[in-house]
C-alpha cells in the first residue's frame, strides 16, 4: 500500500513526464541491489516472502496449444452445459465494452467513434477465440493511464504488442524478477486511481440518482459477483429510469399563446376572442406509461383552473 501510495504522488505531482516510468524501472534494480549490498540471498528473499518463488517447469505461452492434441483433448460433451455461460459471458463483455469506451471517452477530447470501437472489440475477440484466447475489452485503465502521462503516440501500443508476443514465446516466468511489494503496489495503485474516478470525482458529473446507481452497483458486484452484480445493476438502473423520469414534469400549460399560422383578419379577431379559452399543451422530456397519470391530471386540474373550454396538444 505505501509503495501505492507512493506510486500516486509522483504520478500526479510530478510533472515530468518520465518520472513515472523512472520509478517503475528503476524500483526492481534497486530492489536487487539492496539485497545484494545486505547480503540476502534470492533464496532467503524468497524464504521471506519478498520475491515469489520462480516456476520450476515454466513453459511457454504458445505451449497451451498441445492441450487440444488436435482436437481429440476437447470434451464436447460438456460444451451444451457451457452455453447459458457463453451467453452471460457475451453480455457482460459487450456491456463491459461500451462501459470501457465511455470512461476513455471521457479522458478524450476529440469523440470517439463507438460503432468502430465496438466492431474492433468485437473481431479482437473473434480473433482470440480462434486461437485459444480469452474474451476481453480494453484495458481501459491503462489506456487512461498513458493518456494522462501524455503518452498518446501509436508507439506505445506497439510496445505492449510486441512486449507481450515475446513473453508469449518464451518460457521465462516473468513475476520471479519483481518483489511482492511491486506487483501488489502497481495493482493497488491502478484500483486507487480507477475507484478515485469512478467513486468520488464522478459525484460532480452525474446526478444524485445516478450517483447513487453507481454505489449499488459497486457494491453489489463486490458481494455478489461481476455477472450477479451488473445484471442487479441493470435492473437497478431501468427502476431508476423509470422512476425518475416518471416524476420529471413532462407538461407545460399555457394558456393565451398565439399561433403562427397565416390567417385572415375575421379568422383572427374570432380567435382573439376565444383566446382565455384555449390553453396550449407543451408536451415535453420522457413521454411513457409511467408519466401517464402525472400528464392526466396536471391536465385536467388547470385546464379546469383557468376555466379553458378548448386544449392545443404541442408534440413539437
Amino acid at each position: 500500500l505505501a509503495f501505492a501510495l507512493f506510486l500516486f504522488y509522483v504520478a500526479y505531482r510530478v510533472e515530468h513526464v518520465a518520472a513515472l516510468p523512472t520509478v517503475l524501472v528503476a524500483t526492481p534494480i534497486l530492489f536487487f541491489i539492496v539485497l545484494w549490498i545486505a547480503g540476502v540471498s534470492l533464496e532467503e528473499a524468497q524464504d521471506g516472502g519478498w520475491i515469489p518463488r520462480p516456476d520450476p517447469d515454466p513453459a511457454a505461452g504458445w505451449e497451451c496449444f498441445h492441450l487440444y492434441n488436435g482436437f481429440q483433448g476437447i470434451a464436447w460433451h460438456t460444451l451444451p452445459h457451457q452455453i447459458p455461460k457463453v451467453v452471460g459471458l457475451v453480455c457482460v463483455v459487450a456491456f463491459g465494452s461500451v462501459l470501457d469506451i465511455a470512461a476513455i471517452q471521457t479522458e478524450q477530447p476529440q469523440p470517439l467513434d463507438f460503432d468502430g470501437e465496438l466492431r474492433m472489440i468485437g473481431v479482437s475477440n473473434i480473433a482470440s477465440g480462434f486461437s485459444g484466447g480469452f474474451t476481453g475489452s480494453y484495458i481501459f485503465s491503462q489506456t487512461i493511464f498513458s493518456q494522462r502521462q501524455r503518452v498518446t503516440s501509436s508507439s506505445n501500443g506497439w510496445v505492449v504488442a510486441i512486449g507481450e508476443f515475446l513473453l508469449f514465446l518464451m518460457p521465462v516466468d516473468v513475476l520471479q524478477f519483481f518483489p511482492g511489494f511491486y506487483i501488489g503496489g502497481v495493482m493497488a495503485f491502478f484500483g486507487i486511481d480507477i475507484m478515485l474516478d469512478w467513486l468520488m470525482h464522478s459525484r460532480k458529473k452525474v446526478s444524485l440518482p445516478e450517483y447513487g446507481l453507481l454505489l449499488l452497483t459497486f457494491f453489489l458486484v463486490m458481494f455478489w459477483g461481476v455477472i450477479e452484480g451488473c445484471a442487479a445493476g441493470v435492473a437497478a438502473s431501468a427502476v431508476v429510469f423509470i422512476v425518475v423520469y416518471g416524476i420529471t414534469p413532462v407538461v407545460d400549460v399555457r394558456p393565451g399563446v398565439c399561433s403562427t399560422a397565416m390567417r385572415s383578419i375575421e379568422e383572427r379577431a374570432v380567435l382573439m376572442k376565444l383566446r382565455q379559452q384555449i390553453v396550449c399543451l407543451e408536451l415535453k422530456g420522457y413521454l411513457f406509461f409511467g408519466a401517464a397519470l402525472q400528464v392526466s391530471d396536471k391536465l385536467l386540474r388547470e385546464v379546469r383552473g383557468l376555466g379553458a373550454r378548448w386544449v392545443v396538444m404541442d408534440f413539437t
